[in-house]
């Protein structure tokens, strides 16, 4: 069964046209930083803008506490950037 497309309101941003994209998704939850691959969102053509759905966004947490659904488990550097003020 084909998916209906979903409409998306101009960009709050910049007033541009949003597009639906399947994009891959860094998004933190209460158990961690996770990612997801082929999420729709929409994208502002002129700015980039993300606006993402609410059933979208509900599902990801669903997939996040779903710990079965883990595709595979990736490790991620930790840089602090150090913030280095010159005294007077």
């Amino acid at each position: 069964m084909k998916r209906k497309p979903v409409r998306y309101s101009n960009c709050e941003n910049c007033g541009g046209k949003v597009v639906e994209k399947r994009l891959t998704v860094d998004h933190r939850f209460h158990e961690g930083l996770f990612e997801f691959e082929n999420v729709p969102v929409g994208v502002c053509r002129e700015c980039s803008e993300r606006v993402y759905k609410g059933p979208v966004l509900e599902r990801l947490e669903r997939l996040a506490q779903s710990k079965s659904k883990c595709k595979r488990t990736i490790q991620v550097r930790v840089i602090e950037f150090e913030n280095r003020h010159r005294e007077s």
